[in-house]
């Protein structure tokens, strides 16, 4: 017997007569009770379930503390003290200033943007690569297969079989179908992955796998694993309206679905991995209708009678009845009283002789052992399967957001932050507590100074208050003393931040991971910088998702479709689960800006890019829908039709483009003699214009001489003309520059054929 046999070889021999059918169904039951036991025991043991609780809580701002002011959480975790309480409520504030949330939410987002984004998947089928037959597909034959073929044509030819030239050409015919029919068999093992692919992707789409995975991802953020199971069989129902008539059909395709962690029960000695252990137990609920409704569809219905009659009961970790605790692995209580049956999913191995002794037909090919799942009530085998995968892997996989040493499960964000959580809780409760007490003034009352009108000794409003008979009214200040409590919110803030800072150092998720630049530059390079180093723990966990999720589950699927896939023809191949996808999703979301400055670059053809695919990557940068901006099928076949129409003589398309080109070439000639022309008649202008008020000015100096004006009246004229030579100098310097000038002296004459006089370069 192997391993998993419990029952002693000898002792089954020698009563193996006289066991029945369902003798031997029980001994099974019995088994697998033992080791469901083994498996509730181990994980309990591992402390895992008390920190799931604990996880789970803080997610939902609750403690010890304020436990009794939630409706949904009435007892305290396993093994946990009660807080300082007075008359059984607490001494101080109950406030949850709840950070753990927000960082397992955020967390959680920006792994389903980067990992899960819409109409992306992070996996491939490609063939599985040979380094000899690509360097063939390329040309490059190996040394020795060449020499092979040249001597086989030169032994024709030595032998007189062939002229020596018919020799040669036959060679580089050899060669020449060896390297066309390497590319051929690619192009054929391309388009098979490519059709295992999309078959693969059909299933997911049909089976929502996305949204399942956001559930697997969620779960990991917050206890630190998620749970992911398939691919397993099951009914889809398709509905089409088909000639008429509405039509119903259902067909078997996996399906992959998220399994709470809770449900989960591992061989305890499976170590970091749940595939390295010997079995695997899954557990579920159901209604006594739920249960009596599978009498009939494959399942054993003596057993599912049995189950009925006994009522629901709870599996334990003891399997012995020591201290009357648990018969056989089930609760001496005669039932849980939620109503509900628990069904166990057993995977893992057994005896093939056991399985034949039962009544079970098992295959020649199967010499021991047969994997196989059993569905169990209480202690009742309702059900055995072999797995439908055969390969017998669990159908299982668990996403872990970091990893333990020793265990499957890991560590969450909730887990991460948990110190962090508490001193933020601590410093928030003692600053509500402080804040109470500083809110108003203590106060000492001196008996016998004053007392109060209405007889009642308390402070209040406006109250009035009388001195005593025999009181000294020197003193009645010092009836009241007053002591203010400080509030300390500045010290008990700065241990709130030091908190806040504790989280995002611990979880490695600083504030820019949640949308917050806090104190980050705001130049490229540091924004760029601080983009990296926020990514660095998404890239982490997106190597994790590849290797314990897209790897293992995409090789089942491709396995599944091998064995029970319909399309024979991507059956005959070896191809490889390319699951660096996940990683270069990450990367390429911090691309996605250059990807937005590629627009230019695309559609230059010289560079060889796909405009169709850049738009594609465009719009998946963006999180749109590709699909909401493509044409319609029938919309698409008028564009391609019109694609493809006849196109014109290229002889007449390039004498046309000529011609094109000597008209411009003409337009543009005559523009520039144009320009030219117009240039010098206005630099022309401007010398006569310059020369006529230089002859003005010596006529006028001439006349003030002849005049005898007086000094003074000399030096004001001579002042105003050299301002005004000065600004015809200006002048005359602009108009030689390129392009002319702006007027800045009006011209004493005006040219024949410009302005009216005073209105010259106006407009």
């Amino acid at each position: 017997m192997s391993e998993m046999k419990e029952i002693d070889e000898e002792d089954l021999t020698e009563q193996e007569p006289e066991l029945s059918e369902e003798d031997y169904l029980r001994q099974i039951a019995l088994m697998i009770s033992e080791k469901r036991s083994r498996a509730i025991a181990g994980r309990g043991q591992s402390g895992i379930e008390q920190e799931w609780l604990e996880d789970e809580e803080h997610y939902e701002g609750i403690d010890n503390t304020n436990r009794g002011e939630m409706s949904t959480y009435r007892s305290k975790p396993w093994g946990q003290g009660e807080v300082g309480t007075t008359e059984g409520k607490p001494a101080g504030s109950t406030i949850f200033f709840n950070i753990t949330r927000p960082y397992v939410d955020a967390g959680d987002a920006r792994v389903g943007d980067m990992l899960l984004p819409s109409n992306e998947k992070g996996w491939s089928i490609k063939p599985t690569p040979i380094p000899e037959l690509a360097k063939i597909a390329e040309g490059k034959i190996p040394e020795k297969i060449t020499s092979q073929i040249n001597d086989g044509f030169q032994k024709q030819v030595d032998a007189g079989q062939m002229e020596l030239e018919a020799g040669a050409v036959g060679a580089k015919k050899t060669r020449d179908d060896l390297v066309a029919g390497v590319k051929e068999d690619q192009r054929i093992a391309n388009e098979k992955a490519g059709r295992a692919e999309k078959q693969i992707e059909d299933w997911h789409v049909e089976s929502n796998f996305q949204a399942e995975m956001r559930l697997v991802t969620a779960d990991a953020a917050k206890v630190g694993s998620g749970v992911l199971k398939g691919p397993i069989p099951k009914k889809h129902r398709n509905v089409a309206f088909i000639d008429g008539e509405l039509v119903v059909q259902e067909e078997m395709i996996p399906v992959s679905v998220r399994v709470d962690p809770w449900n989960l029960y591992p061989d305890p000695d499976c170590g970091e991995s749940i595939h390295r252990g010997n079995f695997l137990f899954e557990t579920d609920t159901l209604t006594y209708k739920g249960l009596a409704e599978l009498r009939g569809q494959g399942y054993i219905d003596e057993a599912i009678e049995a189950a009925l009659k006994e009522g629901p009961k709870m599996a334990t970790r003891d399997f012995n009845s020591e201290g009357g605790r648990a018969v056989n692995g089930l609760s001496v209580d005669d039932g849980n009283h939620s109503g509900l049956f628990d069904v166990w999913y057993f995977y893992g191995r057994l005896e093939k002789d056991d399985l034949e002794a039962a009544g079970f037909e098992v295959g020649e090919e199967y010499i021991e052992v047969i994997d196989v799942c059993i569905t169990m009530v209480n202690n009742n085998v309702i059900k055995i399967a072999q797995n439908h995968l055969d390969t017998g892997e669990f159908p299982y996989d668990v996403m872990v957001w970091q990893r333990r040493q020793g265990v499957p499960w890991g560590i969450g964000i909730s887990r991460q932050i948990r110190e962090a959580q508490r001193v933020v809780n601590a410093a928030a409760r003692n600053m509500m507590d402080n804040a109470g007490m500083a809110g108003g003034p203590m106060w000492i009352y001196l008996e016998g100074l004053v007392e109060p009108v209405d007889g009642v000794f308390e402070l209040a409003p406006r109250k009035g208050w009388m001195a005593a008979e025999d009181a000294d009214l020197n003193h009645l200040d010092n009836a009241f003393r007053f002591i203010e409590i400080p509030m300390r919110q500045q010290e008990l803030a700065a241990i709130i931040e030091m908190g806040l800072k504790m989280a995002e150092d611990v979880t490695g998720m600083p504030l820019i991971m949640q949308g917050q630049q806090g104190k980050a530059p705001e130049t490229v390079g540091g924004m760029q910088l601080l983009h990296n180093n926020a990514s660095t723990v998404m890239r982490r966990i997106a190597r994790l998702f590849d290797d314990l999720i897209t790897e293992p589950h995409i090789r089942r699927y491709y396995r599944y479709l091998l064995q029970h896939g319909e399309d024979d023809t991507v059956k005959d191949g070896d191809f490889d689960i390319n699951a660096k996808g996940s990683s270069a999703l990450l990367e390429r979301d911090a691309q996605n800006q250059y990807i937005q400055q590629m627009g230019e670059l695309v559609m230059n053809p010289i560079f060889g890019l796909d405009p169709k695919k850049w738009m594609e990557q465009q719009l998946t940068s963006q999180r749109l829908d590709i699909a909401k901006f493509q044409y319609d099928d029938e919309e698409w076949k008028e564009v391609v039709a019109g694609m493809q129409q006849k196109p014109a003589d290229p002889a007449v398309e390039v004498a046309g483009m000529k011609a094109e080109v000597e008209k411009m070439k003409v337009q543009l000639s005559a523009q520039l003699k144009q320009a030219e022309l117009q240039q010098k008649t206005q630099s022309e202008d401007k010398t006569f214009q310059f020369d006529a008020a230089m002859k003005n000015i010596d006529a006028q100096i001439e006349q003030m001489k002849i005049s005898g004006a007086s000094e003074n009246v000399m030096k004001k004229i001579q002042a105003d003309l050299a301002t005004e030579v000065m600004r015809l100098k200006t002048q005359k310097q602009l108009a030689g520059a390129e392009g002319g000038a702006t007027q800045v002296a009006a011209p004493a004459v005006e040219p024949l054929g410009r302005a009216d006089n005073g209105e010259a370069f106006e407009g």
